[in-house]
């Protein structure tokens, strides 16, 4: 039994020593991998695929029945328009995301509507949200806020854009609701305000930062982890004390 404990004991103390090493070398990796953002943009991977060659039409001997053409495994050779390969933007679209108790928001058609209890106090605490980000104001009332175009930067971008946002309220009852909207957003030269994704990305993003200095101090603390039960079982055999078997001569 004596040796049982000891040799439970010294696997422990060799898992733990493993572990160690291993979570040493993976904050090494992700600190590695940390400035390269492009992951997030382009699919890695084996390109060989694009040289492939194109496939030839099939010939028929004469005298030889082939089956019946069917749809069911046609290839569309229809061009298609848009970024191929590296190019290719594989994020996936940016979603509103309330902190607020009893609050909803959504994203339609450029702007991100968010409705909620007076009592939060949103409204009143969105200029120092703004400010925080060097977004400065061009005009506010108590129902609505123009702001300057500002650089915003990104970690997944190799390029800031230059963006302005128009804020709105509505009173409704006990409740407000707040539409965030962008009026200009252009990175260098190109102008993006006609492109979908673009445009979700930047005026949500605004949103949830905002979201993330309104938020309540409970939605900071992060849940207790639940204990894993074999990890109390073996904690609890850890306290059992040791039993000694005599031999007998």
């Amino acid at each position: 039994m004596l040796n049982n404990t000891l040799n439970r004991t010294l696997f422990k103390s060799n898992v733990l020593k493993k572990t160690a090493i291993l979570s040493v070398v993976a904050s090494l990796f992700l600190a590695g991998c940390g400035s390269d953002q492009n992951f997030k943009r382009e699919v890695e991977g084996n390109e060989d695929y694009l040289q492939s060659p194109s496939l030839k039409p099939l010939i028929i001997p004469e005298g030889v029945s082939v089956p019946t053409a069917t749809s069911d495994f046609y290839v569309d050779k229809t061009e298609i328009k848009g970024n191929l390969g590296k190019q290719l933007d594989i994020r996936p679209p940016s979603l509103p995301i309330p902190t607020v108790p009893d609050a909803f928001a959504v994203y339609n058609s450029g702007s991100v509507t968010f409705n909620a209890p007076l009592s939060n106090q949103v409204w009143e605490r969105i200029p120092n949200s703004l400010s925080k980000r060097n977004i400065s104001i061009a005009s506010q009332d108590s129902n609505a806020i123009q702001t300057n175009k500002a650089f915003i930067i990104r970690a997944d971008e190799e390029q800031a854009v230059e963006a302005s946002y128009s804020i709105k309220r509505q009173l409704l009852g006990d409740t407000e609701t707040i539409t965030i909207l962008i009026t200009s957003l252009t990175r260098g030269t190109d102008d993006l305000t006609s492109q979908p994704i673009e445009v979700q990305r930047y005026v949500v993003g605004l949103f949830n930062d905002i979201m993330d200095d309104v938020a309540p101090d409970s939605m900071r603390v992060a849940p207790p982890k639940a204990q894993d039960k074999e990890a109390e079982k073996n904690k609890a055999e850890s306290k059992k004390p040791a039993t000694a078997v005599s031999s007998t001569n």
